[in-house]
């Protein structure tokens, strides 16, 4: 079975995680490259140009530079490339790390971006991105192999160019259809989860309806329109997967004749047996001082202990507070083994810090089986998290799963089962197998 994603992103991890954890054999194709893929997955622009899949990201102050020039990292979030004072170069990094470089834009005289080069988390450099007033005109892909990819974002032509050949494509679908029959994958079968580039690769082969669609995106209004257009009339699609029982009803009610099977599966995540918790004691990695929601917590419960860490150094609104609260705990410059063994010391997770997420510190908490609990401004994961409207309805669920065993296992149910009820392996294989 041919696995065709537009990009290996949080849900495809999620996914692919659950489609091994069932035993269901799958060949993985990620259509477009931003840097990261694994070990068994296909990538047309990875796989033309041979980039190498060894090494570890590129840290800010290894980036290669001209002569003469220095490399510095101010108040911004990102570092500079100087020479003689002159701003030549600004370095970008990935989220949720500490200055690991996502990309590294090279200006012109008047400070516009002149062109853009994008660095994987193997430490290479894979693309660069030309740009003209503000505006990308042409990506150009290219490694140690003999091919190098050309984008042109205005046209969408893709030319795939080598010493003694080219190969021009008049748009990603038909390029990535190329793919797969140069490399003679199998495609008996597609499971896709997108309704963008997945499903028009997956028209464009389709013979008769031979796709499975996996649905992980929330519906907030209509059902999209090219996923209702494949319920009245398949094409490609035989099946769709929901992961929230709600949409699968839903969609149902909205095409109660569809020839499209509907199910629902959830993922099949793993938890991690918790032990040796402290079951008052609460978690909060943030990388601002902003924690709406801190001060009534720690007032509310003074026999809950409440860790606040951060990667870089802390403010002194958060010492002042630490000063006044003994039941708040700071950890300033925590590295990763500090973070994980906070993680098992903690039986609650709290997503209340304004700011962006670090490290991805709520799905590590939600698989650890934390009870993860957030505020629905700051939540960053609602997927992950059982969320609160106000500080009030937060402090309930803290008095509850803090007070005895039995109310934080409802706690956990609760929050594993939101979208639905959990699935096995054996609820997966025979959609497949």
């Amino acid at each position: 079975m041919l696995a065709l994603f537009d990009s290996f992103d949080e849900a495809t991890r999620q996914l692919t995680r659950s489609l091994h954890a069932a035993g269901i054999p799958f060949t993985p194709v990620v259509i477009t490259y931003q840097g990261e893929l694994p070990d068994d997955a296909l990538c047309p622009f990875v796989a033309y140009t041979g980039l190498p899949r060894t090494g570890r990201p590129l840290f800010f102050n290894e980036v290669p530079v001209p002569p003469w020039c220095e490399i510095r990292h101010g108040r911004e979030e990102h570092g500079e490339i100087l020479r003689d004072g002159f701003l030549l170069g600004r370095i970008n990094y990935e989220a949720n790390s500490f200055r690991q470089v996502e990309s590294v834009d090279w200006l012109l005289p008047d400070g516009a971006v002149s062109h853009t080069d994008l660095y994987d988390r193997y430490g290479s450099r894979y693309a660069t991105r030309y740009c003209s007033n503000g505006a990308a005109y042409q990506t150009v892909y290219s490694g140690p192999g003999e091919w190098t990819i050309e984008v042109d974002h205005a046209t969408r032509v893709i030319v795939l160019r080598s010493a003694t050949r080219v190969l021009a494509f008049d748009s990603l679908t038909q390029f990535v259809s190329f793919f797969i029959d140069d490399q003679r994958i199998p495609h008996d079968s597609l499971l896709i989860n997108s309704l963008s580039y997945p499903l028009f690769v997956a028209r464009a082969r389709a013979t008769h309806p031979n796709t499975t669609l996996f649905w992980q995106e929330p519906m907030p209004g209509a059902v999209p329109e090219n996923m209702a257009l494949e319920l009245e009339l398949p094409t490609a699609l035989r099946r769709i997967v929901f992961f929230d029982e709600a949409l699968r009803a839903k969609v149902a009610a909205h095409h109660p004749n569809t020839a499209v099977e509907l199910a629902y599966l959830s993922h099949l995540d793993q938890f991690a047996e918790k032990r040796d918790y402290d079951p008052r004691r609460a978690f909060i990695l943030t990388a601002s001082d902003e924690i709406p929601g801190l001060v009534e917590l720690l007032e509310a419960f003074p026999d809950v202990t409440i860790s606040v860490a951060a990667m870089t150094l802390m403010s002194a609104k958060l010492h002042d507070l630490a000063a006044r609260y003994p039941n708040l705990v700071l950890t300033p410059t925590i590295n990763h083994t500090g973070i994980r063994t906070e993680l098992e010391q903690a039986s609650v997770y709290l997503d209340i810090n304004a700011g962006p997420e670090v490290l991805d510190v709520v799905r590590a908490a939600y698989h650890l089986d934390l009870v993860v609990l957030a505020l629905g401004a700051q939540a960053k994961a609602p997927d992950f998290s059982l969320t609160s409207a106000t500080v009030d309805e937060l402090k309930a669920r803290v008095d509850a799963v803090t007070s005895t065993r039995s109310a934080r296992s409802r706690a956990l149910d609760e929050l594993h089962t939101q979208h639905g009820p959990l699935s096995t392996a054996e609820d997966w294989r025979p959609l497949f197998l």
